[in-house]
């Protein structure tokens, strides 16, 4: 039989996680923990680094074979009382596991694995060349169990960190809402409309799907008014629209969100969103008059999003359109301020019925070529 001791961070111990023979050999997965100081794991633990150049010395494997041996040697020639004790508490180890060979997986200066072999179906010993291999088998297991355990380290990471900027995004909303009674919800909304447009586009094969995009736009919706935090609240909550110069002030809130957002790395496109979804495909929006596709794919999205929530939604003097009126005044305006794409998924979206709440950053596209 073989199994596989590994090293598990969190129990801070070495867990099987693999063993494989004949019947009444298999050991049960998650069944064995064995602690640091148990005799196998501290044999391989323990360094000799009294070598030349202070070189860490490897010890490759342990061989039922030459326990006795061993013993003998270190109590004849070392005088290492110890150390024969230690052989022998190692030999009864080896007895549980029924491992004829134990052999380290080293990453660097750490122990990740220990593998355990037992005896071969032929009851002939490994000799050292299959050793060898087993050693160099073991070396690639660590490497790869570290770059996995890597991976996952940082996916937890950027996880953790995605779950952050939404919660933060969410609370400068609450703060936005707070002081724009009217607009209360509007940000949320935004932001899941938006999701549906990336989506449709990503299935109808317009845009590649990319999970970081499609946080990115969760993002950028929740945060694209987030410059109205700088609007004085008058202007804000006037119960009637707004003259031309209160309305040049209103506009100001997209440089005033780029400025909030530019300093914050890795927010780039998140940042387009706040800057751009007041531009028109025509190029007769603001704050740059940029027209088409020079106008950033989420700033044209968001800017479809921003017009049918804002339509649809009831103001002190005016009431919301219902939505069939409010896609069809989108259609309208298709290709001269909305980007006609954008609007198609969309319009595309609400026909199915697919207009509702899901988790885009793990739902299984079907992409259409």
């Amino acid at each position: 039989h073989v199994a596989v001791l590994l090293f598990d961070k969190a129990k801070q111990s070495y867990v099987l996680i693999d063993s494989k023979g004949g019947a009444g050999q298999k050991i049960p997965i998650g069944y064995i923990r064995v602690k640091k100081e148990s005799p196998i794991i501290s044999y391989f633990m323990n360094y000799n680094a009294s070598e030349a150049n202070g070189r860490f010395v490897r010890k490759d494997a342990l061989v039922y074979q030459e326990l006795e041996h061993l013993r003998k040697f270190e109590i004849l020639v070392n005088r290492k009382e110890n150390s024969a004790i230690q052989m022998t508490e190692i030999k009864k180890q080896m007895d549980l596991f029924k491992a004829c060979v134990c052999v380290p997986s080293y990453f660097k200066k750490d122990l990740v694995a220990v593998l355990l072999l037992g005896e071969k179906l032929s009851r002939d010993e490994y000799d050292h060349e299959e050793i060898n291999v087993f050693a160099s088998l073991a070396n690639d297991v660590a490497m790869a169990v570290t770059n996995a355990e890597l991976i996952k380290d940082l996916q937890e990471a950027y996880e953790k960190e995605h779950e952050l900027l939404i919660d933060t995004a969410s609370a400068l909303v609450s703060a936005i809402d707070a002081r724009d009674k009217y607009t209360k919800g509007h940000s949320e909304r935004v932001s899941h409309y938006t999701l549906v447009i990336v989506a449709e586009m990503i299935e109808e094969g317009l845009i590649e799907y990319d999970r970081r995009f499609l946080e990115a736009a969760q993002l950028a919706g929740l945060l694209h008014d987030v410059g109205k935090i700088g609007i004085d609240d008058a202007i804000l909550n006037k119960p009637s629209s707004l003259i031309d110069e209160e309305f040049v002030i209103m506009k100001s809130h997209a440089d005033i969100g780029i400025n909030i957002l530019k300093p914050i790395k890795g927010l780039k496109e998140i940042a387009d969103g706040a800057k751009y979804h007041h531009e028109k495909y025509d190029g007769s929006g603001y704050p740059h008059k940029l027209k088409g596709e020079e106008i950033p794919l989420l700033g044209r999205i968001i800017a479809v999003a921003d017009a049918y929530d804002t339509m649809v939604t009831n103001r002190p003097y005016k009431a919301g359109r219902k939505p069939d009126e409010a896609f069809a005044e989108l259609e309208r305006c298709s290709g001269t301020h909305f980007d006609p794409d954008a609007v198609a998924m969309f319009l595309k979206a609400y026909r199915n019925g697919n207009i509702k709440r899901r988790n885009y950053t793990n739902y299984k596209f079907t992409i259409r070529k």
